[in-house]
């Protein structure tokens, strides 16, 4: 934001005893403009960010406004709108400037200039009837030569006392002449210190439940500006007091002011907020889902729906390894859910499986969208490239009300999801060697399958495994250490019961063989 606010006081002096009011004037800010903020090249005629707009500007139908830069000789001309006259038939004028009352009323501005000049060519000239001009004579000597070309604050003696003057600045040379804020001041301009910084809380980011919002700023005495609907604050705006709620993503932006100090920087938060009116109904299944219809799911930063065409019929959730880290899908749910299962594929951009490398998903459930448990963590070594792997058996806890995958790491390639599906949660009618499913989270893919079975079970202590029919009778067993993946070969096409052992009781699963 432009830093341009000028002391603005005078000095009254004591009662002199004996001797009536004797009165000293100090600095006194008697008119300024700062240009405003274009957001290009501007033809002066079609400009309406003026500051002052009780006073004329005339052009001649070529003088530009410019945004403006900061450089070492005049660090404030930044963030705002400059004048920029180029050749000799531009010029530009201010009229209705009043410097009655002043002792000596002296122009200030911000003068940026091509390295050759020394500020000579740059004309400003005065007048009480618009008839009469007065050349003003520069007070500052302005470096010449390599590298000393940019903004300096100049200023220019000896302005008439009127009730409305006019002043007129062009160029007679066909160099780079810019004007930026421009002030007439009764004494000596005065450096002013800047308000602090103001500090939002809560920072930029998402949130799954109705954010409260606060400000502070640590200049005493500061007075606090902000907006929520992304626009830049200013002092005609909402004032803050104290902290409020949002239950809705929004931008805010605040700014600090304080009497005899230069305004402070904007700050900008960028909160975003899940639509908790838009809940998952259980059971969920996307597996119908197409481009045009779907289930309403949260699409966060990193994260695309994707048509795969031939591979599937439907959309699917396209997690891109350039947002690894930041990549989150989230779903939030309305009811007690009891199991989660999914499809996920990586995906090279080609046709070459080494291109797919240092993939990481983490899927995890949560009852606040706060604190978070991981339910599952996927490598490449757990997700194909040719063809889906069938994640299934993933038990939920009934109060979960929010289920996230989030890519934590990807070195090559991308990572798909599809058909996901939860199950709502129904309570056991007889709960006899049954562990509760929902705090071990266990996943057996691909199922069904015609060979293997990878089992993952997180942190459980797992003491065997074994896998019975539908008839109670025993086909298979394995002894810690249990491995990761079972082989199944040499069992019969059918349904059967995987029994999982751990030291806090048993999990069953249904397993599939073809």
């Amino acid at each position: 934001m432009k830093k341009t606010k000028i002391l603005m006081q005078s000095l009254l002096c004591g009662l002199l005893l004996m001797a009536g009011v004797a009165v000293s004037h100090g600095q006194t800010v008697l008119y300024e403009e700062n240009m405003g903020t274009p957001t290009s090249a501007t033809l002066i005629q079609n400009y309406t960010g003026w500051q002052n707009t009780e006073v004329l500007y005339i052009g001649d139908g070529t003088c530009d406004v410019r945004t403006s830069s900061a450089s070492a000789g005049y660090g404030l001309a930044s963030g705002g709108g400059n004048v920029m006259l180029n050749d000799t038939v531009k010029w530009f004028q201010i009229s209705g400037i009043s410097t009655l009352g002043a002792n000596s009323p002296t122009l200030y501005l911000g003068l940026r200039k091509t390295t050759s000049e020394d500020g000579s060519n740059l004309r400003v000239m005065v007048s009480a009837d618009s008839v009469t001009w007065i050349p003003l004579t520069l007070s500052d000597s302005l470096p010449v030569g390599t590298g000393t070309s940019g903004w300096y604050r100049v200023h220019y003696s000896a302005l008439p006392v009127g009730a409305r003057l006019h002043l007129r600045f062009s160029n007679m040379a066909t160099s780079d002449y810019r004007l930026d804020d421009i002030a007439v001041v009764d004494g000596e301009e005065q450096t002013l210190e800047t308000v602090a910084t103001p500090v939002i809380t809560p920072s930029s980011g998402l949130y799954y439940e109705p954010q409260t919002v606060a400000i502070a700023c640590a200049t005493d005495g500061a007075q606090i500006y902000y907006t929520t609907d992304g626009s830049t604050p200013t002092a005609d705006g909402p004032l803050f007091g104290s902290p409020f709620v949002v239950d809705h993503s929004l931008t805010v932006k605040a700014m600090a002011v304080k009497a005899d100090m230069y305004d402070s920087d904007i700050s900008t938060v960028n909160i975003q907020i899940q639509d908790t009116n838009s809940l998952v109904h259980l059971p969920f299944d996307i597996s119908t889902n197409s481009t045009d219809a779907h289930e309403d799911i949260a699409m966060m930063s990193g994260f695309r729906g994707y048509y795969l065409g031939s591979s599937y019929a439907d959309g699917s959730a396209k997690f891109e390894a350039s947002n690894a880290g930041r990549a989150a899908l989230v779903a939030h749910l309305d009811d007690a859910p009891q199991f989660l299962t999914f499809e996920m594929k990586g995906k090279t951009g080609g046709s070459a499986p080494v291109a797919y490398e240092g993939i990481e998903m983490e899927v995890s459930q949560s009852a606040d969208g706060q604190s978070w448990s991981v339910v599952g963590l996927f490598s490449e070594t757990d997700i194909p490239v040719t063809d889906y792997a069938h994640i299934t058996g993933i038990a939920l806890s009934p109060d979960t009300r929010y289920l996230r995958w989030k890519l934590n790491a990807a070195t090559k390639g991308n990572t798909q999801l599809n058909n996901i599906v939860i199950t709502k949660y129904e309570a056991p009618t007889d709960t006899t060697g049954i562990l509760d499913y929902l705090q071990t989270p266990v996943a057996c893919y691909p199922n069904p399958t015609n060979g293997s079975l990878t089992v993952l079970y997180g942190s459980l202590q797992v003491q065997s495994m074994s896998l019975t029919d539908i008839c109670g009778h025993e086909v298979r067993s394995w002894s810690a250490p249990v491995p990761k993946t079972l082989s199944l070969t040499g069992i019969s096409e059918g349904t059967y019961v995987l029994t999982i052992v751990t030291s806090e009781g048993e999990l069953h699963t249904k397993i599939v063989k073809y």
